[in-house]
């Protein structure tokens, strides 16, 4: 027997949006408005020499996902990183290290967004831009 709410498909178009919005306002709070880029419902800024992402997207149709990510290095040869992206996510508080389809490194968090509070978005915020800022160039040349 189940003792949480079983997922159910579906996009919840009013929270998605109240989300955003959500999202957007937390962001102004935290940037100066030239420090952010928003292009169709994406939100980046740069820290140090990485560039950090935002995004809320549908989860299922009780919550949507807001997600932080950054892209490290393309061009990696999986059979050589997967061992050292698995040690590397041991020791990473919040989000994991993965590899896209085109095996481009990318570093991601994603929180529910239906009670998403400011601290839970800043502690991923700061998690991905330190992580990211440490880790684009040495993964570019370890994997180059």
């Amino acid at each position: 027997m189940h003792k949480f709410p079983v997922l159910r498909d579906g996009v919840n178009q009013p929270l998605l949006e109240d989300v955003r919005k959500k999202v957007d306002g937390y962001l102004a709070e935290l940037f100066d408005g030239e420090d952010l880029v928003k292009v169709d419902g994406l939100v980046s800024f740069t820290f140090g020499s990485a560039t950090i992402q935002v995004t809320v997207n549908p989860w299922h149709s009780e919550d949507v996902l807001v997600k932080v990510f950054s892209y490290l290095a393309d061009n990696v040869d999986p059979g050589r990183a997967s061992a050292e992206f698995m040690r590397l996510n041991s020791d990473l508080p919040l989000g994991a290290f993965s590899l896209t389809f085109d095996n481009t490194v990318m570093l991601s968090c994603s929180l529910p967004g239906a009670s998403l509070d400011k601290n839970e978005l800043v502690g991923a915020l700061q998690t991905v831009a330190a992580y990211a800022d440490q880790y684009d160039d040495i993964l570019k040349e370890m994997y180059r």
